[in-house]
C-alpha cells in the first residue's frame, strides 16, 4: 500500500522537479520504504550476506552492509524518480548529462549489417541508458515484466513506445526479437533479474544460481554478438553507459555447449559489475539460497 501511493505521487510529481529536489525526495521516499517494506529489506540483505561471504564486498562488517542496502534502496528511488522525470531530457541534457564508453564494441558488433544483443544487470539508471540509446538513432527493443509496480507497468510501456523503443514480454518468444536483430537493432536484455523463461545453474558470488540462457541462445540463434554492458550513475549525476566486451557464438560447439559457455560468461562480467557498483544494484528478491537477516 504504502509503495502503491508513494509511487503514484511520484508519477505526478516527478516531471516538474528540479534536480535537487528529486534527489531529496529519493532519499526520503528510500528511508520510508527500508523501514517498512520487510520483505524487500531482507532479500536486499540476505544478497549482500552472500557478496560478502564471496569476498566481492568490500566493507562487510554488519553496519557497512546496513548502509550499502539503505544506499541501495536509494539508488533505486533515485532510478524511479529519474525515470519518471524523462520528458525533461532534451538534446542539450543527453550531450551534457550523458556518457558514452567502449562504443567500438557496439559498432564492431553492428558492423556486419546485422544486430546485437545487450546483456547487462540493473545497475544506476538502466531505462534511461535505453532512452539515451533509442535517441541516438539506435532501434533498441527490450523485454520486461511488472515494472516498478503493478499499477505503473502500463504507463512504464507507454513512456517506452513514446521513445520508439520496442517492448515484448516473455510470452511473445523469440520472434520479434529475432526480427528486430535481423533489421540491424539492438535486443536488450537485462540478465540479473526474474524475467526470463530458461534457466541453466552457474556460479554467481560463490553460489550456484539459475542463470537465464536468453541472451545465449539468442545471440547463437540469430548468429549475432552478444555484448557485455551496465549504466552506472556518477556523483555528478551524469549517466554512463559503458559497453564492456563482446562474445561471438561459436559454431564448433554444440548448442548446449555454446550457451553454456556464453551465459557462464555473461554472470561472469555481472559478477564483476555488481560487486564494483553494488550500491547502485536494483535487485529486490533473494537470489540466494540462503536466509537473509532482519
Amino acid at each position: 500500500m504504502i509503495s502503491s501511493l508513494l509511487l503514484e505521487a511520484a508519477r505526478v510529481l516527478a516531471p516538474t522537479l528540479p534536480d535537487p529536489v528529486l534527489s531529496s525526495l529519493a532519499r526520503a521516499t528510500s528511508r520510508l520504504e527500508f523501514a517498512f517494506a520487510r520483505t524487500r529489506r531482507r532479500a536486499v540483505l540476505s544478497n549482500l550476506a552472500q557478496i560478502a561471504s564471496s569476498g566481492r564486498l568490500s566493507a562487510a562488517g554488519p553496519r557497512s552492509v546496513t548502509r550499502t542496502a539503505r544506499a541501495m534502496f536509494g539508488s533505486y528511488h533515485r532510478f524511479v524518480l529519474e525515470y519518471l522525470a524523462q520528458g525533461s531530457i532534451d538534446s542539450r541534457a543527453l550531450d551534457t548529462r550523458f556518457r558514452f564508453q567502449g562504443m567500438e564494441f557496439l559498432y564492431r558488433a553492428l558492423k556486419p549489417g546485422r544486430g546485437a544483443v545487450v546483456s547487462a544487470p540493473h545497475v544506476g539508471n538502466w531505462e534511461l541508458a535505453g532512452i539515451a540509446l533509442a535517441r541516438l538513432g539506435f532501434r533498441v527493443h527490450v523485454v520486461t515484466g511488472v515494472q516498478f509496480h503493478g499499477r505503473l507497468t502500463r504507463i512504464a510501456r507507454i513512456l517506452k513506445e513514446r521513445e520508439r523503443i520496442l517492448v515484448s514480454t516473455p510470452g511473445d518468444g523469440f520472434r520479434p526479437l529475432l526480427e528486430t536483430l535481423r533489421r540491424g537493432g539492438i535486443v536488450v536484455l537485462l540478465t540479473d533479474g526474474d524475467v526470463f523463461v530458461r534457466s541453466i545453474d552457474t556460479e554467481f558470488f560463490g553460489s550456484r544460481v539459475p542463470f537465464p540462457v536468453g541472451p545465449a541462445i539468442l545471440a547463437r540463434r540469430a548468429k549475432v554478438r552478444l555484448l557485455h554492458a551496465h549504466a552506472e550513475r556518477r556523483a555528478s549525476g551524469c549517466h554512463v553507459i559503458s559497453f564492456d566486451g563482446t562474445e561471438s557464438p561459436e559454431p564448433s560447439l554444440s548448442v548446449e555447449e555454446d550457451i553454456r559457455r556464453i551465459t557462464r560468461r555473461v554472470a561472469e562480467f555481472q559478477e564483476r559489475t555488481i560487486a564494483a557498483r553494488v550500491d547502485q544494484w536494483c535487485v529486490f528478491r533473494p537470489l540466494f539460497a540462503r536466509a537473509g537477516a532482519d
